[in-house]
């Protein structure tokens, strides 16, 4: 088959232009706080085959997802939102029958992972979401950030809850296409709008502007919009609730402005730097000059201690010591000697030690906050957001690189009180850190009241801490029966030392506010029941449930078979880990190929290339007709591969030949299982006991325990399997099987080979032993074991469950 017909995935709607394999449109329009965005993704299939298409993305901070529309050739239809077990058991059952479902999963913390289904040679799904997010004015600033990539983070994706269907990492190599366009409401286009990301191109429509990218873009870096130089936003925007008549939800802002505060109160500040491997390039240089100033701007009424990380934690200066001339001094030297030479992103136990310096009195020690400086790339955010918010400690966050991980530095100095900038390779570190530096001299504690004439049934917690120019949100639900609303105000208070402001109330309909104040409704419930009751009613793709819709396709129009997964890989994030550099001028920039794992060991190809701004940073060339067909052998896997003959292991040159054991002749059996294995001469079968898979079955440990690493194994060659036999086959070449052969002997004969025993046995252990099935592990096993014998399946299950009743006694 030619190449180019042999493409999946995403592509964009606008065909004359020249794109890669995955590319988005999107659209929107900024109305004062909130941002209204839609995403248009394009699946097709060039292939022969039946594919099942996976991309898991990124959205903004707090973002909350408000629908999704799906176009099959030309049909429209709109998904529901159901609670997760209902949605998945609805998708697998349209797998099987051929139809073509898609659903909406959220996979992480503001990710969220698409699933097409059954997608058909010539196939063209048309996916529309939208979703909204509240921005935030800081002292006269918005910034809007679009997520376009997720860049390679540090640790287990599955220990933070993803799925082995959704993990997929970046390809250097791929080249994926960003059009935009974006409408701006009459009061924000007053003010002055950039973009530090990329290029954009202005159009003023009346009172009102729009905006699109200019040249050429890439899904490889956030977009970033900064509209400057507004007055104070002090508001009160409100909207009818969807799901509760009667109801209306009320989105009250403003910013704080104290009437008196200490410009220069001393403070303790614990600087803590990533100096992990995906720093190197920009993010380090930029941290290393931004310190240098820091340095400087403290005085002898200030305590500073120094460290950095990476996959251990050094102390440069690992107490909490007056800026002296001398010590400041020191800092700086420390700071120029910054490299990105740590290996891993070990956040969690670097703020855990950071954490423990203490200062001179329990009260200063208390007040001490910290300085983080990182692009936040891992995985375990559950885990250091818990470490936090925990340690009483306020947490300013400075977020670098082209794709840093916007949902933990902003939830991290959201649950602390602290605050966070994020800074693209072409902005000043120097200035968001001046911005933080101001924040934390000024920073006092506050609360916030709104009241109402109408009955108020539920608002939101206040913010416990602000600095000047802070920005001040507040969400209420009123009941809105017997109330005037055409004369309807709010009322916001701010102590201490504050004056109640009045606030007219402005009703705006296209605003979906109901929804967007449950979804931050929900941080505030934990029963999972509580939260997915709530997100049913509003409709909302939370953890507990999903979006799903199905495609009935006509019976001769239905898949025949099981659907090939496709996993989009996103684009690598521009200069992370070095790969290439994108804050200075382009002219000649050095590139740099990491070799990505574990140990962060670069391997450094030095080139000069004239790439403009908007070129991806990884260098991309014509492929050659050799390199596809290397690509393609390599993405069949060397099982697809014949090997030379010269490059075979040869056989032993010792006349005696190993006999084979009975599981080795079972793998022999699963691998061909229509070839009936010859042999020279008759070796008894071996006669084991049920000894050794009691004993298996007796171990209550998940290290080294057989049994679990043929799943987990199971699982992951799942992914690139339809039929169970052959996933079978890949499972036991690298897995130990030796405690089956008792009972695949016993019921050799019942089941007619050795493979329906291990379906059986498989079930059973996920069902037994806390091992748990990924979708498309359950999906080749469940289609296995259809057409098996019942009564031979609940006589192994019987059995194994009496072994294990045995085993524990």
């Amino acid at each position: 088959m030619q190449a180019n017909k042999k493409q999946i995935g995403l592509h964009a709607q606008d065909m004359e232009a020249n794109i890669g394999l995955v590319s988005a449109h999107v659209t929107g329009r900024l109305n004062g706080l909130v941002a209204q965005i839609k995403v248009r993704q394009v699946y097709k299939n060039w292939s022969d085959d039946n594919v099942e298409c996976v991309y898991t993305f990124p959205l903004g901070w707090q973002s909350v997802l408000l629908g999704m529309r799906v176009e099959l050739n030309g049909k429209s239809m709109t998904g529901t939102v159901k609670p997760k077990k209902v949605a998945e058991a609805q998708y697998e059952e349209a797998i099987s029958s051929g139809d073509l479902p898609v659903m909406l999963e959220r996979s992480g913390k503001d990710l969220y992972t698409a699933n097409i289904g059954n997608i058909q040679t010539g196939d063209e799904v048309v996916i529309e979401l939208d979703y909204a997010q509240i921005l935030k004015a800081e002292d006269g600033a918005i910034r809007f950030s679009l997520p376009t990539t997720i860049a390679p983070r540090y640790g287990d994706a599955s220990a933070a809850g993803l799925k082995l269907h959704q993990q997929a990492e970046a390809n250097p190599q791929a080249e994926h296409r960003l059009f935009l366009n974006l409408e701006l409401s009459e009061n924000l286009s007053q003010g002055t709008v950039y973009s530090p990301s990329h290029e954009i191109q202005l159009s003023p429509q009346g009172n009102q502007c729009s905006l699109k990218l200019e040249g050429a873009a890439w899904l490889d870096r956030d977009f970033v919009l900064v509209i400057d130089r507004l007055g104070d936003m002090n508001f009160a925007v409100a909207a009818h609730d969807s799901a509760r008549p009667g109801e209306a939800k009320v989105l009250t802002g403003g910013v704080y402005r104290p009437t008196g505060y200490e410009k220069q109160h001393p403070i303790s500040i614990k600087v803590l730097v990533d100096c992990s491997g995906s720093m190197q390039g920009d993010s380090i240089e930029q941290a290393k000059d931004c310190l240098n100033w820091l340095f400087g701007q403290l005085n002898n009424t200030d305590q500073v201690s120094f460290t950095r990380f990476g996959s251990s934690v050094h102390h440069d200066h690992s107490e909490l010591k007056p800026c002296t001339l001398i010590y400041r001094q020191l800092l700086k030297a420390s700071s120029r000697r910054l490299n990105a030479d740590l290996g891993g992103t070990e956040i969690d136990d670097a703020l855990k030690e950071v954490i423990a310096i203490q200062s001179g009195s329990p009260e200063e020690s208390k007040n001490a906050v910290i300085l983080l400086i990182t692009d936040g790339e891992v995985w375990n955010i559950e885990e250091i957001i818990a470490t936090v918010r925990a340690s009483g400690q306020r947490i300013y966050a400075v977020g670098v690189g082209s794709a840093p991980s916007e949902s933990l530095l902003k939830d991290m100095a959201d649950v602390t009180g602290g605050a966070s900038e994020m800074v693209t390779p072409r902005e000043s570190m120097q200035k968001a850190v001046e911005r933080l530096l101001i924040q934390i001299r000024q920073t006092q504690a506050i609360e916030q009241e709104v009241t109402c004439k109408a009955p108020i049934v539920w608002q939101s917690k206040s913010k416990g801490h602000a600095a000047a120019g802070s920005s001040l949100m507040s969400w209420t639900q009123i009941n809105t029966q017997g109330s005037p609303l055409d004369e309807l105000k709010v009322v916001q208070t701010v102590y201490p030392n504050g004056e109640p402001t009045p606030c007219p109330v402005i009703w705006d309909e296209s605003l979906d506010l109901s929804r967007i104040a449950a979804a931050l409704r929900l941080n505030d419930l934990t029963k999972a029941k509580e939260r997915e009751r709530l997100a049913v009613e509003y409709q909302l793709v939370t953890s507990e449930t999903n979006l799903i819709l199905v495609h009935e396709r006509a019976e001769n129009e239905k898949a025949d078979d099981l659907p090939e997964l496709h996993q989009v890989r996103p684009m690598l994030a521009a200069g992370w880990s070095g790969n290439g550099a994108i804050a200075y001028s382009r002219k000649a920039p050095s590139l740099q190929v990491m070799r990505t794992g574990c140990d962060n060991v670069p391997f450094i190809a030095e080139s000069r290339i004239d790439m403009s701004m908007s070129v991806p940073a990884m260098w991309r060339s014509n492929r050659s007709h050799s390199a596809a067909r290397v690509d393609g052998m390599a993405n069949a896997g060397m099982d697809d591969i014949e090997i030379p003959a010269f490059l075979r292991k040869q056989e032993s040159s010792s006349d005696s030949k190993p006999v084979k054991t009975f599981v080795q002749k079972f793998k022999d059996i699963v691998s061909t299982p229509n070839k009936q294995p010859q042999s020279t001469h008759t070796v008894k079968k071996p006669q084991g006991t049920s000894d050794e898979l009691k004993a298996i079955l007796a171990s209550k440990t998940i290290t080294n325990n057989p049994v679990h690493e043929l799943l987990s194994s199971f699982n992951q060659v799942a992914l690139t399997h339809t039929r169970f036999r052959s996933a079978l086959a890949a499972c036991l070449r690298t897995n130990q099987a030796n405690y089956m052969e008792w009972l695949i002997t016993k019921h050799m004969k019942a089941a007619g080979s050795g493979a329906p025993i291990w379906a059986i046995f498989i079930s059973w252990a996920a069902e037994n032993l806390s091992v748990e099935l990924d979708r498309h592990a359950e999906r080749i096993l469940r289609d296995f074991l259809s057409p098996i014998d019942s009564d031979l399946q609940q006589a192994i299950y019987a059995e194994l469950s009496e072994l294990k009743q045995e085993a524990a006694v």
